[in-house]
């Protein structure tokens, strides 16, 4: 791994930190936590903001939502969707275009890890992709 390796945090990692913030052991937050540390360079894709708002807002109000997507914002920067990463997402020919805009999303700008806990969604060789127990227990080990 690089001195701070540049992480997208997928959506999937997201809802389960949020949804279980309260729970210390969890890898989720963890990843969160690294990133909020400046231990990992943390990223996540533009094109999860809404959904991730959608799923928040649904489960546990508008003003909780709000308020978990600014504590998200401020910790991770955003990894752009423009045009090109469209094109790129499409002509990948994946069955869900939201794992293929988070995937070019990532690849686009650079990125080193993506984190996520579908990691079958995202196979391709131009990206590491890990589980958040695989990520942290990797990132432990680094000298």
């Amino acid at each position: 791994m690089t001195a701070t390796p540049k992480t997208l945090v997928d959506i999937t990692v997201l809802m389960d930190a949020l949804n279980n913030e309260q729970e210390p052991d969890n890898a989720s937050n963890a990843i969160l936590s690294l990133a909020a540390k400046g231990r990992i360079q943390g990223y996540v894709c533009a094109a999860a903001i809404d959904p991730l708002h959608t799923e928040l807002a649904r489960n546990r109000g508008r003003t909780h939502a709000r308020s978990a997507i600014q504590r998200v914002c401020d910790i991770l920067a955003i990894a752009p969707v423009d045009a090109g990463v469209i094109q790129g997402a499409i002509g990948l020919g994946w069955r869900d275009l939201d794992d293929a805009l988070t995937f070019e999303s990532a690849r686009r700008i650079g990125l080193d890890y993506l984190v996520t806990l579908n990691g079958a969604d995202f196979d391709h060789p131009a990206l590491a992709v890990h589980a958040p127990e695989e990520f942290i227990q990797s990132f432990e080990e680094r000298p």
